[in-house]
């Protein structure tokens, strides 16, 4: 997933569409201005299955605040198909984070009963291969970089984030470059697909940084108590402990970390804000963040892109709350459909739709920064990404700042930027 340097560059400095962004309407939309006298199409629909509620739910609402907020700009110029101009509406629903379930029923309405396109989905990509055996229809990850990745189930599946590898090897990086870690201890959850693929790509990609891996130790899911787990991974005496999971299933793990009397450093490749991280961990939650570094996409609020920086304002002001890096994703997402949608020359044939989106380049109005693979698509083998980035706790603004921004070539860490004193701008 290597990119030239000159990309790169772009990405970070303003590509990803060059429409005007939240703050100031979303320019033309996919597919061109609707344009005066343009005969009205009506509303195009698609469906969207996020985790609202349940373990998973730090992930579900902001990735529906900021949709939302793509839906609003893309429908205030409309898209066109078919020289008609459209809107577009989505169908949210909550999996309860549960997609064997809830999910699957969701699935089954939006197929069966709604007849929709295209689905929007944050997880349970496993869940949903078999029934696109039966009903084959394009399904957009906007979330879920599980490690294998999810686009080996099915086709029709793609995904708009850069897989796990794209990121964890920043992780190990960073903490040999700059924190002279020799040795990692790595606390997980059983049978969490997140946390496991990340604890298998960190266990693969230590050797190569020179690191060893002094203990891999595991709690259940849904545990409330990680003593034992803790007590495993300190007892090697690790330069540093990697948390493998989501949000809201590291946060406890980390404050129980804490609380047992380990200062070292702690890395993670979960997303987690400064709301998250106050809403979780309480009180003390700023001594508890103290040496944290996370390692995942590049944040709407450290980014150098001045649409990603107009959007993370927005959303902030909008939201009363940090934008995560999923957030940008969830916002484009409405344009790439369109921009689907326009190629394909319909906005309810699935079959046209799935066709079209392995060829529809970098939509305008989008805010994410990015990188577009060759001959300027959007996906490369059905995945869209962006850069990398590790931030880093800043304990005097209580908040995150960015400390390196990476690509990965080959499994490691390629063209590096290192910010000089990351938490002198952070706000």
């Amino acid at each position: 997933m290597a990119m030239m340097a000159g990309v790169l560059a772009t990405a970070g400095c303003g590509g990803g569409g060059g429409a005007s962004g939240p703050g100031g309407g979303a320019g033309a939309g996919a597919g061109g201005s609707g344009g005066a006298g343009a005969a009205s199409g009506g509303v195009a629909k698609v469906g969207a299955i996020l985790s609202l509620s349940g373990v998973y739910s730090t992930l579900g609402p902001p990735e529906k605040k900021a949709m939302t907020m793509g839906l609003e700009a893309l429908n205030k110029s409309g898209f066109q198909v078919g020289g008609k101009t459209y809107t577009m509406d989505v169908t949210f629903t909550d999996d309860k984070s549960d997609a064997a379930t809830t999910g699957v029923a969701a699935f089954r309405q939006m197929t069966q009963s709604d007849n929709l396109p295209l689905i929007g989905f944050g997880l349970g990509s496993s869940t949903y291969a078999p029934l696109l055996k039966r009903s084959p229809i394009p399904m957009v990850n906007i979330l879920d970089s599980t490690f294998p990745s999810i686009l080996q189930y099915d086709p029709h599946l793609f995904l708009t984030r850069g897989d796990s590898p794209s990121y964890v090897p920043g992780c190990l990086d960073y903490a040999k470059q700059k924190l002279a870690v020799k040795s990692i201890s790595v606390i997980t959850a059983k049978g969490e697909p997140y946390a496991q693929g990340l604890t298998q790509l960190g266990k693969q990609d230590a050797p190569g940084e020179g690191l060893s891996v002094g203990a891999v130790a595991e709690y259940p899911l849904g545990a409330t108590d990680y003593g034992n787990a803790i007590s495993q991974a300190v007892a090697s005496k690790p330069d540093a402990i990697y948390l493998s999971s989501v949000t809201a299933v590291i946060l406890p793990v980390l404050k129980q970390l804490r609380q047992s009397g380990y200062t070292g450093p702690v890395f993670h490749s979960s997303g987690v804000n400064p709301n998250q991280a106050q809403a979780i961990l309480g009180a003390q939650y700023n001594t508890i963040m103290k040496d944290n570094y996370d390692c995942a996409g590049t944040l709407p609020t450290t980014s150098a892109n001045p649409a990603t920086k107009a959007f993370a304002k927005a959303y902030q002001a909008r939201n009363s709350e940090y934008p995560q890096d999923l957030t940008m994703w969830a916002y484009d997402f409405p344009f790439v459909v369109a921009e689907a949608m326009t190629k394909a020359g319909s906005t309810t044939d699935s079959g046209k739709i799935f066709k079209a989106l392995p060829e529809i380049q970098v939509p305008k109005g989008t805010i994410s920064g990015w990188v577009p693979g060759a001959g300027g698509k959007f996906f490369t083998n059905r995945d869209a990404r962006t850069t990398s980035e590790v931030t880093t706790w800043c304990p005097a603004n209580r908040t995150i700042a960015s400390a390196m921004i990476f690509d990965v070539q080959d499994g490691k860490v390629a063209r590096p930027t290192f910010r000089t004193s990351p938490c002198s701008a952070a706000s």
